[in-house]
């Protein structure tokens, strides 16, 4: 979908100015180069003025959007240089652009007043001799007083975190992670924004033109949103994401999220309704919706509000999870712009709302296939480190400018202070992958934006031969280069850091005590910061209340890994009475926060403003402890405690069997046993009952029952702690009937050898019972172990229906079948070439004087990458028969696929 408001904005700010010295870059100690605006070349209305507060007694007056300066620099050598403009504002803050020999440099900004103030661009790549910088009006009049340029080098513009910021991010995302950090500054992931996906209009387009499909697939979970949903809208973007990881892709999601019905404004929105651009700030009513109210806890039915918005997109995620798919997801993205409702409210707000979904997705629903990319556009949006896996821009200079645009890459690398991945998440024109790397700031990877940003016949935005020249690129990554992203070896430092308590209250004065753990035996360096010294200092883990307040305590490794704790500093009473929670949980693995209701008389306080959770004890099954502890206008703290029991059961199989029943839970590794009830009676009544003391096995076969009868089955866990047992729930009662013939007294035909396909292999099986052939899915069911590779697979027979046990075979996988590509005659030799195979140990050649191969020669070959060889040492001017076939080795077992047809070739003498 082509947002135009977003792009056309998104171009003004496609370079955000630096006005302090980047930890990225340092000035050469050299001359500063001068240059009076009086003394450049005016076009339009642009006019000299006399100026008493200007360098020169001179300026530059811009007054409408026809006037344009250009100035002739000259440099003595290729490199990096920062711009200075020094300017002002007329009447508000201004910006304009800034061009570098024809391509877009960025914008500048001038503060209105009266004195002139720098605004600084950095990371403008000029070439030695002659450059031309040229400014144009873009957002408002201003007045020019003079440029300077100082040469500047890049320590390193290739600095990625060594984890992701999930320490339990799934193995396919870490693995996907390490490839970019791998490739990263080497090569530039090609990608594409398709609502169709892999056989979507761009991707056609693209593989047309230039015989390349991108590595990556940009979706947008906006059709997701409930307010688009409940006005009938609808998606398929998560499975085009599934089917194009399935195809060794990468994907990326953004979001543009519309804000719930209810904070829209009425009428429409140029004729359209108000919800089909619901996430533009221009249509939402800001006297009904406060960004920044909802975050600071003001407006508690807003932040549910919101958060039932993201529910519905974690359920997208995690049915990508689900299917083992790595999301590189960019939500509340080009932030700082301020089109966007959460934008709209400062950084402030929009950097809480970030940490909130991060929490949300993280912690909350254990979403371990997100790499988080961060697209805020500006320094001072950044919500930090411990939040953010990737740094992303979006750029839209205009038309057919290949640039690289080195500035906004530079300026991005800057915004993590222990550097991040930095990819161009948006692009509207394409650029040139040599100028990038030429210029030491190649983006990780781009997504150009759809529709008329991909190729079409006016070639606008990027013409036909630069699509080609990118995607045929040595350093472009396409789909077809990516490697098996499954299979990608992960290399990083996973030493993990934990403190004692993520959350501390103290009161001024006093002090605590903060203990961290690393995962590692291996001795660490832990560096604690205050995040607020105002509020609270530490040293060495000891936490001193300096003030009332908040701070955040920080114990971090040198891997970038950290631990976070939060302590409040309060100065007044909590009530200890009206507190409300429930009184047993059930276990799931993870720390369990309750709810709780705190009431000060007849008024609800409000959690994380009034009061705060602290449970201890609260992972494991038994009595967890809660202390509601005060803040902000309340201190002091209430004990209390719940119980955890195990977690309610769920009967993950249950299958009938001769006179019985076969019964598979989930195992907990937390439950000490189990019991087992099942009963001829829905309500079970007069259940008989199994009791396991053991937590394995999690299954159960229940035997010498009655034939063909009906049975009642349900299971529940249980935990011994000390003298006391705490009991989960039952689970759901399920049913089966009993089986009434015995599906191992049947005999099995059909089974034979197979070759290999690469693809799951399946058997025409036939079973029969007394002479009756049984039907598969009546009274059977089948199902393969081992059936994709060469070697042994297993086929099991298990009974349904009447019938009742199980019936394994074994058959056998062959290699391939070979194929001679290429057979040349050489001097008393021939060449022979055939098929690869990647699933060979290896392959043996025979050839003969006769095409039944009697007295035949074999050579074999034991290195799977070699497909041909030359055979010498024969007779000249003789004829040979040849073949070829491939063999597999599997647990020291040899298999042998069928020989190829045989060919001959007469030896030259």
């Amino acid at each position: 979908m082509n947002f135009n408001i977003k792009k056309v904005a998104a171009a003004f700010l496609s370079a955000a100015m630096l006005t302090t010295g980047s930890a990225q870059l340092s000035v050469f100690a050299q001359q500063t180069l001068k240059y009076e605006a009086e003394n450049g070349t005016l076009g339009g209305s642009a006019y000299i003025k006399t100026d008493s507060s200007a360098s020169g007694s001179r300026s530059v007056s811009f007054s409408d959007s026809s006037c344009t300066w250009s100035q002739t620099v000259t440099v003595s050598e290729s490199g990096y240089y920062k711009i200075k403009l020094y300017s002002r504002g007329e009447g508000s803050d201004k910006i304009n652009n800034l061009s570098v020999n024809g391509s877009n440099a960025g914008t500048f900004s001038s503060a209105n007043g009266s004195a002139y103030k720098a605004s600084t661009v950095n990371g403008i790549y000029l070439k030695k001799g002659q450059n031309t910088v040229k400014i144009t009006m873009s957002w408002g009049y201003f007045s020019l007083d003079y440029i300077t340029i100082e040469k500047m080098s890049v320590s390193n513009a290739y600095t990625a975190a060594e984890n992701l910021v999930d320490p339990y991010a799934s193995q396919s995302t870490q693995r996907l992670y390490s490839y970019m950090k791998d490739v990263y500054g080497k090569k530039v992931i090609t990608g594409q924004y398709c609502d169709g996906g892999l056989n979507g209009t761009e991707f056609k387009a693209i593989k047309s033109a230039t015989g390349q499909t991108p590595a990556m697939l940009g979706l947008d979970f906006m059709r997701y949103t409930p307010c688009r949903v409940q006005n009938g809208d609808t998606s398929d973007a998560v499975e085009k994401a599934i089917e194009f990881s399935r195809a060794g892709g990468i994907v990326t999601f953004c979001w543009h999220w519309n804000v719930p019905d209810k904070y829209l404004l009425s009428g429409t929105d140029g004729g359209n309704p108000r919800w089909w651009g619901g996430f533009y700030t221009k249509n939402v009513d800001r006297s009904k919706f406060s960004l920044t109210k909802i975050m600071n806890g003001s407006d508690p039915k807003g932040y549910d509000t919101l958060m039932s918005d993201v529910d519905e997109i974690a359920k997208q995620l995690k049915r990508l999870s689900d299917a083992d798919v790595p999301v590189l997801f960019r939500p509340l993205h080009e932030a700082s712009g301020g089109w966007f409702w959460w934008g709209a409210d400062g950084s402030e707000a929009y950097k809480k709302l970030w940490q909130a979904i991060y929490d949300k997705l993280t912690n909350e629903y254990k979403l371990d296939n997100i790499i988080w990319v961060w697209n805020g556009q500006a320094a001072n949006w950044y919500p930090g480190d411990e939040y953010v896996d990737i740094i992303g821009e979006d750029i839209y200079p205009g038309t057919r400018d290949y640039s690289a645009q080195s500035s906004k890459y530079l300026e991005a690398t800057d915004y993590s202070p222990n550097g991040k991945i930095v990819a161009l998440t948006e692009n509207g024109c394409l650029f040139d992958l040599d100028k990038a790397f030429d210029a030491n700031t190649a983006w990780s990877y781009f997504g150009t934006w759809s529709g008329e940003f991909c190729i079409s016949s006016s070639e606008k935005y990027t013409e036909k031969s630069m699509w080609q020249k990118v995607y045929n690129s040595d350093y472009a990554v396409t789909l077809s280069s990516l490697p098996d992203l499954k299979s990608y070896p992960i290399s990083s430092d996973n030493t993990q850091i934990t403190l004692d308590s993520t959350s501390k209250e103290v009161t001024y004065g006093d002090s605590i005590t903060l203990k961290a753990s690393v995962t590692s035996g291996t001795p660490q360096t832990v560096t604690w910061k205050s995040s607020n010294t105002a509020v609270a200092t530490v040293k060495d883990g000891v936490v001193t209340a300096t003030g009332k307040g908040t701070a955040k305590i920080t114990a971090s490794l040198p891997n970038g890994r950290s631990a976070v704790c939060t302590v409040k500093v309060t100065t007044k009473k909590l009530p200890t009475s009206g507190c409300s929670y429930a009184s047993t949980a059930q276990y799931t693995g993870s720390a369990i926060i309750p709810t709780v209701t705190v009431k000060d008389g007849s008024k609800v306080l409000r959690k994380n403003i009034d009061y705060r959770v602290i449970v201890t004890n609260n992972v494991k099954i038994g009595h967890a402890n809660i202390t509601i502890s005060g803040m902000g206008n309340y201190y002091g703290s209430y004990t209390a405690g719940f119980d955890i029991i195990p977690a309610k059961q769920t009967i993950q199989k249950l299958e009938t069997r001769y006179k019985g029943f076969f019964v598979d839970w989930a195992q907990k590794g937390s439950a000490t046993g189990y019991d087992i009830q099942y009963s001829t009676s829905a309500n079970m009544s007069g259940a008989a009952s199994k009791h396991l003391t053991a937590n394995k096995p999690d299954n159960l076969t229940i035997s010498g029952l009655t034939a063909d009868k009906t049975y009642y089955v349900r299971v529940r866990s249980y935990t011994n702690i000390g003298s006391k047992t705490y009991y989960g729930p039952w689970s759901d009662i399920k049913n089966i009937k009993t089986a009434k013939y015995d599906i191992t007294k049947a005999s099995v035909s059909g089974i034979s050898t197979k070759a290999y396909t690469g693809k799951a292999i399946t058997q025409n099986i036939t079973v029969k019972y007394n002479g009756t052939v049984l039907k598969n899915g009546t009274d059977y069911t089948t199902s393969y172990s081992n059936n994709k590779k060469i070697g042994k697979a297993i086929v099991k027979i298990t009974g349904k229906g009447k019938y009742g046990g199980i019936i394994t075979k074994t058959f056998t996988i062959n290699p391939a079948k070979q194929e001679i590509q290429k057979l040349t005659s050489k001097s008393k030799a021939f060449f022979v070439d055939w098929a690869q195979k990647g699933s060979a140990t290896g392959y043996e050649i025979q050839y003969a004087t006769n095409s039944k191969f009697t007295n035949a020669k074999k050579v074999t070959i034991t290195n799977n990458k070699t497909d041909k060889t030359t055979i010498s040492k024969l007779s000249g001017k003789k004829k040979y028969y040849v073949r070829v076939r491939s063999f597999t080795t599997v647990n020291g077992t040899k298999y042998y696929g069928a020989w190829s047809v045989s060919k001959s070739v007469t030896t030259k003498k």
